[in-house]
């Protein structure tokens, strides 16, 4: 356990380290929190990490005490890019509603002149042509993802019912994280206070709500695509922000909890060590971009993150951990989520505690289509259609043979009087099939 420990230490404290002090330069250098069009929580934000920074490079806050901030302080970052991802689901169901009318609208595109029995065929060798289950799953997500809705709310909420049972006998958090995607994907988890976090944003999905599917020229057309873009880039660009800003936490996190008990390289640590400092000097007396004359630093970091990114993915660490109140082992298993891919990973202690029944999934399941009830009924039909491929994408598979998938596909398409629709279905399944490798026979 100790020498496990202490190798794992080791190697991710060179790893939060060097990662720490580049990005951290790329961060100032590259997109600044403050200054024109970076007001307000950004501006506190930097204020605010560069402030926890300090205090690791002068040891001037009790480690216990900067966990804590540190732990609050990922939960803040956490819980901004839920209100991101909750805008960016919302600016979606609408981006998916009107890239329907596209061929309604835009002159010059290639037709789709295919025969549907023939393409289904396609389709579905182009499923087998894989023997990953997991490969395979993916695809059939894609599938129904851009396939034409045409059923009524009974038939999609006995769809969702019906794959929502796959957790009958699992661990209660994998429902829970299912339930989370289908509210975001169906615009439940935009409440009011987080649309007023972002006027403008708001502003911009409220026009969307307003503009009419019946009767639109191309004018509105035109106009609806250009909010959809505004708005993509705006979010793109938030979503880079706090993601930096996370991995940067994390890594700090990190080097608290590792910094006694790991082998640190004397050299890489003055390289790191001379830029952070550098950084949070410049910060002080008031520079907004990177200092220069760290190019020597940031050379000799040059490849460090990645050994250790490769010497980490060969650790073993399935060791069994002491007890909860077992201070190596908490620390660990703290290590071993910031490292992970999640970079918003929950840090709390979970006990797992029995598993999902099916009174569970009822419940739940009951819960999510009364919130979405009124929804669906208070939007135009392209855009609760919208909601209804984005939720069924979000799912596990709910076909239980290939027979029900391609039955699916056909009745999809069979049901879809709208030639422009149907026309922008085929296109973008040929280019999934077409992306992927895949040969129309």
């Amino acid at each position: 356990m100790a020498y496990n420990w202490r190798k794992q230490a080791s190697v991710s404290y060179g790893y939060a380290l060097s990662r720490l002090a580049l990005n951290a330069y790329m961060f100032l250098e590259q997109m600044p929190l403050s200054g024109e069009g970076r007001q307000g929580w950004r501006q506190e934000t930097e204020k605010h990490f560069m402030g926890l920074l300090g205090a690791f490079l002068e040891e001037s806050q009790p480690e216990e005490e900067a966990e804590k901030e540190l732990g609050l302080f990922r939960q803040q970052l956490g819980k901004r890019m839920e209100t991101v991802v909750a805008f960016t689901d919302a600016f979606q169901v609408y981006e998916y509603a009107w890239n329907r009318l596209e061929r309604r609208f835009v002159q010059g595109l290639p037709p789709m002149e295919v025969n549907e029995d023939e393409f289904v065929g396609n389709l579905m060798r182009y499923l087998s042509s894989t023997k990953e289950p997991a490969i395979q799953n993916q695809r059939i997500q894609q599938i129904v993802r851009q396939l034409p809705v045409r059923f009524t709310r009974r038939k999609f909420y006995s769809l969702v019912h019906e794959a929502l049972t796959s957790y009958i006998g699992s661990d209660p958090a994998g429902l829970e994280e299912v339930m989370y995607l289908l509210r975001s994907g169906c615009m439940l988890e935009l409440s009011r206070e987080r649309r007023e976090s972002y006027p403008d944003l708001d502003g911009l999905l409220r026009e969307l709500e307003s503009l009419p599917f019946k009767g639109a020229e191309k004018g509105l057309y035109q106009g609806a695509q250009e909010k959809i873009g505004q708005a993509g880039a705006f979010l793109a660009d938030e979503s880079e922000c706090i993601l930096a800003v996370q991995e940067m936490a994390n890594d700090l996190y990190i080097l608290y909890l590792t910094k006694g008990s790991a082998l640190q390289d004397a050299a890489e640590k003055g390289h790191a060590y001379k830029i952070l400092g550098s950084l949070w000097h410049h910060y002080q007396n008031g520079g907004r971009q990177a200092p220069q004359g760290l190019e020597k630093e940031l050379e000799g970091l040059e490849g460090v993150q990645e050994k250790y990114d490769e010497e980490y993915q060969r650790l073993d660490l399935s060791w069994e951990y002491q007890p909860l109140d077992h201070q190596t082992a908490r620390r660990a298993r703290l290590v071993e989520r910031l490292m992970s891919t999640s970079d918003f990973a929950s840090l709390e202690e979970r006990q797992v505690l029995g598993s999902a029944s099916r009174e569970d999934v009822d419940k739940a399941s009951d819960r999510f289509f009364s919130q979405l009830e009124p929804v669906l009924a208070s939007v135009q039909k392209p855009v609760a259609r919208a909601i209804m491929a984005m939720a069924l994408s979000s799912l596990p598979v709910f076909f239980h043979s290939p027979k029900e998938i391609q039955g699916y596909i056909k009745d999809s398409l069979g049901c879809c009087s709208d030639p422009a629709e149907k026309e922008t279905c085929l296109e973008l399944l040929h280019q999934m099939m077409e992306s992927d490798g895949y040969e129309l026979v």
